[in-house]
């Protein structure tokens, strides 16, 4: 059990794309405006864990063109946010929502940010990680899956509230829109950064 909290506040917890999306967001838009980020980062990471234990990677591995198609949509719909970003920084950097609104930059919301755990690299990695490493923990998928999802929620949920609060003390000492345009840039590259490694690992696989 000890192991299993050290693997998820070593991977849930360090800079990921996770993390650094939630850093930046909180320090453009305010810390309360990225918590609906990571309520959704901790319900889609739960959902996605709960999939792989009832055996999900099973069937992404039967069936690869259903992986290779979340793969595909998941690249396409994250290099679209990602440009947003880059446009807004090129714009001269936004932190208002509603001046955001206009080039489309903006926090994710708690759907979008379910659904980016299910193309998001180092969340798939640590939820197989989990799964196949962890399976002794219950004689049943259900008891694995409980004991799981209860280490997750003491020891990975708190992490990201970490970079939520990070950000918004970074937004207090930000004084004007180049830091913005900083920032603007920086989460977009990490979004484009988030697409190489899918579609890389895509290849690799």
């Amino acid at each position: 059990m000890a192991s299993l909290a050290g693997l998820i506040l070593a991977m849930w917890g360090t800079p990921g794309p996770n993390n650094l999306i939630l850093l930046t967001s909180s320090a453009l838009f305010g810390a309360r405006a990225a918590v609906p980020h990571w309520i959704g980062a901790n319900l889609g990471f739960a959902i996605l864990l709960t999939a792989m234990v009832f055996g999900l990677g099973e069937l992404f591995e039967r069936f690869g063109w259903t992986a290779l198609l979340v793969r595909l949509g998941g690249a396409a719909w994250l290099g679209w946010m990602g440009w947003t970003y880059i446009r807004a920084g090129i714009r001269g950097g936004v932190t208002d929502p509603a001046e955001a609104a206009k080039t489309g930059a903006r926090p994710m919301n708690v759907p979008e940010a379910m659904l980016f755990q299910w193309v998001n690299p180092k969340g798939l990695l640590l939820a197989m990680s989990i799964v196949g490493g962890y399976s002794a923990l219950g004689e049943t998928s259900a008891e694995r899956a409980l004991v799981m999802l209860g280490v997750f929620a003491l020891f990975g949920t708190p992490c990201g509230l970490i970079y939520v609060l990070a950000g918004g003390m970074l937004r207090r000492v930000m004084g004007n829109h180049r830091h913005a345009r900083i920032l603007n840039f920086a989460i977009g590259a990490v979004f484009i950064a988030t697409v190489v490694m899918i579609l890389t690992a895509g290849r690799a696989a």
